[in-house]
């Protein structure tokens, strides 16, 4: 991805609290913050259903994110967005999944069932779903190469020789990492900071959190964010926005800890791929 491409999807805080086109259509920023945090769990969902990788989940809420800063929420739905960023990225990351399954899979998960059919609202989903894609492809400028923070986790943790942890303990820092990457996604940290960026964060969070030693002072060696050729201000205001979004620091299984109802960690199941890549979803309440 050349730097003219990376530019254009960047924006500081100023332009997205006061200048996005669901801004312009008289739509809050606090209310435009939970239509992008509940298109971005439908995604979520929608991509548990489908058993999609972790890569293919975080393309999608990139485009979804994207696509809302060219167009309004009062044009479009999260939903109907949503599923067309979903299987348009299933196609850019090249983990295809038939347009058929991807219509079932977002009826049932607005339906909250997972035996619900229904022929017509499958049709439904699917023109939906073909109309949205052509309209979000074209409004992203066809900009399918998408730069996530994962990427350069695991590669500063595969290839940096500054960095001696064993095998079990870099396991455990990936799958930290790619969970508060995963809640990241839900609000637009992809806007305001770039991959290195966010990935430098939640690699110094995730040091802190599970007991790391990690070295801060550069006279003293390599900077985590030295290493990652990212700007070290930007990671500290990355950081203060990790934890002021997300006071409750994240657990490695079911977190269901009541502290705060409007606590995005609460009710939510973390789901692992192969890759130990994290995926946080909504708890089924109606499979409990």
């Amino acid at each position: 991805m050349n730097d003219i491409s990376k530019s254009q999807w960047k924006f500081d805080k100023n332009q997205y609290g006061k200048f996005t086109p669901s801004r312009c259509d008289g739509i809050s920023m606090e209310e435009e913050n939970k239509l992008r945090s509940d298109g971005i769990q439908f995604i979520k969902n929608i991509s548990v259903w489908l058993r999609l990788k972790h890569q293919t989940i975080a393309t999608a809420t990139t485009y979804f994110h994207r696509f809302f800063m060219r167009c309004s929420f009062k044009d479009y739905t999260q939903h109907d967005i949503g599923a067309a960023a979903t299987f348009l990225a299933t196609k850019t990351t090249e983990h295809p999944r038939i347009i058929d399954y991807v219509a079932v899979a977002c009826a049932r998960v607005i339906r909250r069932d997972n035996n619900f059919y229904d022929a017509d609202e499958f049709t439904k989903w699917i023109k939906i779903i073909i109309n949205k894609e052509k309209v979000l492809a074209e409004k992203i400028c066809f900009d399918f190469d998408v730069d996530l923070p994962h990427i350069h986790v695991v590669d500063f943790l595969e290839n940096s020789s500054d960095i001696i942890i064993t095998e079990k303990k870099k396991i455990i820092l990936i799958r930290m990492a790619s969970l508060i990457i995963s809640q990241t996604y839900n609000h637009p940290f992809c806007l305001y900071y770039t991959s290195k960026e966010i990935a430098s964060s939640v690699l110094y969070i995730s040091h802190k959190y599970i007991g790391l030693p990690v070295n801060e002072n550069p006279l003293l060696g390599p900077t985590l964010w030295g290493i990652m050729e990212s700007d070290v201000y930007a990671v500290h205001k990355c950081i203060n926005d990790i934890f002021n979004t997300y006071p409750t620091p994240p657990r490695l299984k079911k977190v269901d800890n009541g502290l705060r109802d409007d606590n995005p960690l609460t009710n939510v199941v973390i789901i692992f791929d192969d890759d130990h890549y994290a995926t946080a979803t909504l708890r089924d309440e109606t499979s409990t």
